[in-house]
This record gives structure tokens, sequence and C-alpha cells, in this order.
């Protein structure tokens, strides 16, 4: 009796597939994903920027530990689509000049990107830490601020 109700009732499918509605819905969703995916990928200026960013904020961490290891002053120089460090001053008797060494390769510690900076200043980390002047600037349209005493930087 209960096999014969599930033969003669039409109002219940005998199949588990899909209706054709639901198969081009789906697909019309996962088509728009992808549009708006694949647009993402095509525009790199955005992950350049990011990338940009923090190698800046690394950059101004470096600077400052570099400053207190060295007893040195460190200057960071920011262009309008690039960054230097390099040593200032002297201390302790010891000439301080030249161009700070990136702990990666040994080469000059500095950069060029097509990313924009904004504005250009001069920040300088003194033996203790202590960066003059504070602000803050942007690159690639994000953020970057500079804490007054700590010497601290973040987005």
């Amino acid at each position: 009796m209960h096999f014969e109700y599930f033969r003669y009732n039409k109002n219940i499918r005998g199949n588990g597939g899909f209706t054709l509605v639901e198969l081009i819905t789906v697909i019309l969703i996962l088509g728009v994903m992808a549009v708006v995916g694949a647009s993402k990928f095509f525009s790199q200026s955005s992950f350049t920027d990011a990338q940009y960013h923090q190698e800046i904020l690394s950059a101004f961490r470096f600077a400052q530990k570099i400053a207190i290891a060295s007893q040195c002053d460190v200057v960071i120089t920011l262009g309008t689509n690039s960054y230097s460090l390099t040593y200032s001053g002297s201390s302790s008797g010891v000439s301080c000049s030249g161009n700070v060494a990136h702990p990666a390769d040994q080469s000059s510690y500095s950069a060029t990107n097509t990313s924009t900076i904004n504005p250009a200043v001069t920040y300088t980390y003194n033996a203790s830490g202590v960066v003059s002047p504070t602000s803050s600037f942007t690159v690639g349209g994000r953020n970057i601020t500079v804490e007054p005493v700590t010497g601290y930087v973040h987005e």
C-alpha cells in the first residue's frame, strides 16, 4: 500500500534532478561572479599599491630598529614615487653616513614604484627611535601615520 501511494501520486517527482530554470539561474550567477572576479585580476594597480604600502611600512619599522641598534640617525626620504634609507650624523665618535643596507641582499635600502606617495617628505629616526617630523602621508591612496614620541608607524 505504501508503494502504491508513490506510484500513483502525480504531485511527487520521481526523479531527483534539477529543473531547467534552476540550471539556467545557477549558470547566470556563476557567469556574473566570473565577470566580477576576472576584472579584479586584470587590474594589477591595486595589488601593486597594497604591496608598496606594506613595503614602506616595513622600511619605517626597519629604520627605527637600525637607528636604535647602530646609535646613528636614520633618514627616510620619501619622493613622489620612491623612498630611500640613509645614515646621518655621528654617534660616539663614529661617523654615520651612507646608505642603509637591505638585510636581504645588502644592497641600498631603496625602491621606486608607480604608486604615488603624497606628500614627499623626509623623516629622521634618532638613536632613541624617536622620529621627526610626525605626520601622515598616503601611498597609492592608503594612509600611513607616524606617531609622535614612539615613532610607531601604522595604517
